[in-house]
């Protein structure tokens, strides 16, 4: 483990106060670590406001394109999840830790400056913010940047239920191609252990795992208790959503860059959800270079952990996506992909709509348990063997398609495993 994951050190290397990044531990990343911390190599693209590149946890890996507001701090917290540098006896350390950094400003909703993070060698770049426009030339540029094997990922928002419904999209999450972020609950499984009282005595749960609003109603007369999530406590939500992360308890390096304070998040906003994909897509690349970037989004979703039979869910599903994202899972998923004598198992999951395709180069790929109905897309390209195994379902209506197919000339381009 990295020697600042356990305690919050200042400049001088000296404890300040333990850490709580428990949030850390459900998704997995310091098994993922176990694989790659990242490569220096492997740049991370930040358009969410001022990355300080002297400060330590970012200095000697932060490039700066051009120069943009401090806004409180929220680019170098948003730059600290994806990749603060680890083991340095400071601060704490970000998911892709090793992964370098280059940074520009932010909210230009044709998305010329994600060009500019590309040409500077990005391989993901992060977008917290949002805007209520989405542009023709905002598409054209996500399109390019997929091609050119760059990813982007976005904060769906932070408008809830209450308010929209689930209507209102924002972008750049919402343009074709983004990887849409928005805020799930990762801390209690127990829901005795979430269970709290208003002044009035009323029952209501917070932050349990896998719902997809902070706080939730809570019916104790029931043999097993009724959840309703209180729709102003979800982050924004809509059919666009990839994936959920963490955002409530999670640790504010805004606030201990700003005055040395340490808190944690008691709001569901996707600032910090977006983050720890872009740090997790970081590990990707640094695990396996020709990873394919049309293959991201894949993975990450076929290895979240699906949420849609978690108490209080059902009003929003297909609003949230695939479920909380999973960095160790996905980490797994590209080693056995490419491993020549590896396998890969894709399990746990429901598709009912969705584009997707996977190529794998090892001995192996096995689906067990998962299903693909309805509007499902999904294409699997192997170079050996694939298993379909108990609990594997495929049955897509009219919209939907489901190729599997075997290529033993398969090769992997560029730098393998």
């Amino acid at each position: 483990m990295p020697n600042d994951f356990l305690w919050l050190k200042n400049e001088a290397g000296e404890i300040v106060d333990r850490l709580d990044l428990s949030y850390y531990e459900f998704l997995g990343v310091p098994q993922a670590w176990q694989l790659t911390t990242g490569k220096p190599d492997v740049l991370i693209g930040i358009s969410d406001a001022a990355v300080d590149p002297d400060q330590t946890d970012f200095k000697g890996k932060t490039r700066v394109l051009k120069s943009t507001d401090f806004k409180n701090g929220h680019g170098m917290g948003v730059a600290a999840i994806a990749a603060a540098q680890g083991d340095n006896n400071f601060g704490i350390p970000g998911v892709c830790y090793d992964c370098g950094l280059v940074t520009t400003n932010y909210g230009n909703p044709n998305l010329e400056m994600l060009l500019e993070l590309a040409d500077a060698g990005a391989k993901v770049i992060n977008c917290s913010w949002v805007s209520s426009v989405g542009t023709k030339r905002g598409q054209e540029v996500v399109d390019l940047l997929l091609k050119r094997g760059v990813v982007i990922v976005a904060g769906a928002g932070n408008q809830n239920w209450a308010t929209n419904g689930g209507q209102k999209l924002y972008y750049p999450a919402s343009y074709q191609g983004v990887i849409s972020v928005s805020s799930g609950m990762y801390l209690h499984s127990d829901w005795q252990k979430a269970l709290k009282r208003e002044n009035s005595g009323k029952p209501y749960v917070e932050n349990l795992r896998g719902l997809v609003g902070r706080t939730a109603e809570i019916n104790l007369d029931q043999p097993e208790p009724d959840f309703r999530i209180y729709p102003q406590s979800t982050a924004t939500l809509n059919t666009e959503v990839d994936l959920l992360a963490p955002t409530v308890g999670v640790m504010r390096y805004s606030k201990w860059v700003s005055d040395q304070t340490l808190i944690y998040n008691t709001y569901q906003g996707t600032s910090t959800a977006a983050p720890f994909v872009t740090g997790t897509i970081g590990l990707m690349f640094s695990l396996q270079p020709a990873l394919r970037a049309n293959e991201v989004e894949t993975i990450l979703k076929l290895t979240a952990m699906n949420v849609d039979e978690v108490p209080g869910n059902a009003p929003y599903q297909g609003y949230y996506g695939a479920g909380m994202l999973q960095s160790a899972a996905a980490l797994n998923l590209v080693k056995g992909l490419y491993e020549s004598h590896g396998e890969a198992l894709l399990s746990q999951q429901k598709f009912t709509r969705w584009q997707q395709s996977l190529t794998a180069f090892n001995h192996r790929v096995r689906l067990k348990n998962i299903e693909f109905t309805d509007q499902a897309q999904f294409t699997l390209q192997a170079k050996r063997q694939i298993v379909l195994m108990p609990g594997t379902r495929i049955a897509p209506d009219k919209g939907g398609h489901i190729h599997l197919s075997i290529d033993p000339s398969l090769e992997v381009e560029g730098s393998a495993l």
